[in-house]
């Protein structure tokens, strides 16, 4: 089995509450590219009928990019707290 953690981590979930953490990684992924890739394959699994949302984080600079998960697995980004 192989445990390494690519750069673009993949976490979702259905609500932001304190039991997601670890348990809401998903993946990950090395480009920018095939973490979108990956969280589009994601959002349109059967286990996404259990998630609402998406987070693509990038564990270099600590930035990431959240998504809503809407009924037809399409990612809509949410927009970020100002």
């Amino acid at each position: 089995m192989n445990n390494r953690v690519n750069r673009y981590a993949i976490f979702a979930e259905r609500v932001h509450l304190m039991n997601g953490g670890a348990k809401s990684f998903r993946g990950s992924a090395p480009t920018e590219e095939a973490a979108m890739e990956l969280a589009k394959e994601i959002a349109k699994s059967k286990k996404a009928a259990f998630y609402s949302w998406l987070q693509i984080l990038d564990i270099v600079t600590g930035k990431f990019t959240e998504y809503s998960i809407e009924r037809s697995g399409v990612l809509v980004e949410r927009c970020p707290d100002i």
